[in-house]
C-alpha cells in the first residue's frame, strides 16, 4: 500500500510519538539512530512540493528499520505493520534497511531478491510498465497502483482517487526518482522553512516533517498555533530509552510562545484519562526557543513503541 493510504500512515506513525520520517542506501547505515547522522540519507529522496504534486507542502516520515531491528528487544512489539508498504512483495520488515514516505510514495531499501519481487508482482496481477532511470515499473491495473524496482530498492505509489488534481502513481515515483539523481530541485533546498526544519531535528531512527500554510482555527490543544509554518519530530532509540524532540518553526522569532507549547504537552498528556494521548508517557520533558524555532524535548521507554 501507499503512503495515500491515511489508516496506514497512522499505524505507521504510532512509534513516532504518535504525533506522526526517508531512506539510505545499505551503506549509510552508521549514520542511523543518531541525532547528528546525515540528513541526507531521506533529503535526497525528497523533491520540492510543486514538483511531486503540484502543491505547496507535503508531509514526508523517515523510519530506520535497521536500527529497530537492532533494538528489537527493547521495543513493546514486532513492528510488523512496515510489510504492509510492500505487499505483495514477499519481505520482511527486519530484512528492510529503511522506509521513506514521501508524500504519497512509499521508498524502500532492503536486502531482496529482484526476480522473486518481481515474482511477487506478477502473481498478484501486475504488468510490466517499462523502465525509467534504471527502475523496471510494474503497474496493477485493476488498483492502478505501481511499484518501480532497482536492486536493493522499490518504490510504490497507489492511484489518489480522492485528490482534486489527480497526478498518475508513475509520474510521483519518477519525480521521486529524479530527487534522488538530482534531476528536480528538492525539498529542502527549494524551501527555506523545510531547510530549517530538517536542520533543527537532525537524522534520527524515526523523523517526519511538513510545512504549512499558517493554520486557521488555532488552539493549544490542537498543535495548530498560529504563524506556524513548518512542524516535525525525530525519536532516536538506543536500547531501552529514546529519545524524543518535536520542533515548531515559525514565521519570526517574535511569534515563538513556549508557554503555549507547554499548554498543548498537558492538554495531551493522558491526564484526563483519554486514550493515545502522544505526551502521556514522555518524561523529562523541557522547552527551549532557538531562532524562530520552538523545540519540546523528552524521553521515553522504547517499550511504548509497538506494544
Amino acid at each position: 500500500m501507499s503512503g495515500s493510504n491515511p489508516t496506514r500512515r497512522a499505524m505507521l506513525a504510532r512509534g513516532l510519538a504518535a504525533t506522526g520520517a526517508v531512506v539510505a542506501s545499505a551503506g549509510c547505515s552508521s549514520l542511523f539512530g543518531s541525532d547528528s547522522g546525515d540528513t541526507a540519507v531521506f533529503t535526497q529522496w525528497l523533491p520540492a512540493p510543486a514538483a511531486l504534486n503540484n502543491a505547496d507542502h507535503y508531509r514526508f516520515d523517515y523510519y530506520d528499520l535497521a536500527t529497530l531491528a537492532a533494538n528489537r528487544d527493547s521495543l513493546g512489539g514486532e513492528p510488523t505493520v512496515f510489510e504492509r508498504t510492500w505487499q505483495p512483495v514477499g519481505l520482511g520488515w527486519a530484512d528492510a534497511t529503511a522506509v521513506v514516505a514521501v508524500g504519497s510514495v512509499d521508498v524502500v531499501t532492503a536486502e531482496f531478491d529482484r526476480e522473486a519481487a518481481v515474482s511477487d508482482l506478477r502473481g498478484a496481477g501486475y504488468d510490466r510498465a517499462g523502465e525509467y532511470k534504471g527502475y523496471a515499473r510494474y503497474r496493477n491495473p485493476e488498483t492502478g497502483t505501481v511499484f518501480a524496482i532497482a536492486d536493493g530498492t522499490l518504490l510504490v505509489s497507489a492511484m489518489d482517487r480522492y485528490a482534486p488534481d489527480a497526478v498518475d502513481p508513475s509520474d510521483r515515483l519518477q519525480t521521486v526518482v529524479d530527487a534522488r539523481t538530482g534531476d528536480v530541485d528538492r525539498y529542502a533546498e527549494a524551501s527555506e522553512d523545510m531547510g530549517a526544519l530538517v536542520e533543527a531535528l537532525g537524522a534520527g531512527t524515526l523523523v517526519r516533517g511538513k510545512t504549512m500554510d499558517d493554520p486557521e482555527g488555532t488552539t493549544a490543544r490542537s498543535g495548530r498555533f498560529e504563524n506556524l509554518v513548518a512542524e516535525g519530530a525525530r525519536s532516536v532509540v538506543d536500547g531501552g530509552t529514546v529519545e524524543e524532540k518535536w520542533v515548531y518553526l515559525y514565521d519570526r522569532p517574535r511569534d515563538v510562545d513556549t508557554a503555549t507549547l507547554e499548554r498543548y504537552v498537558e492538554d495531551n498528556d493522558n491526564s484526563s484519562g483519554e486514550v493515545d494521548a502522544q505526551f502521556g508517557a514522555v518524561e523529562d520533558i523541557s522547552y527551549t526557543q532557538e531562532g524562530r524555532k520552538g523545540i519540546i524535548t523528552g524521553t521515553r521507554d522504547a517499550g511504548e513503541y509497538y506494544s
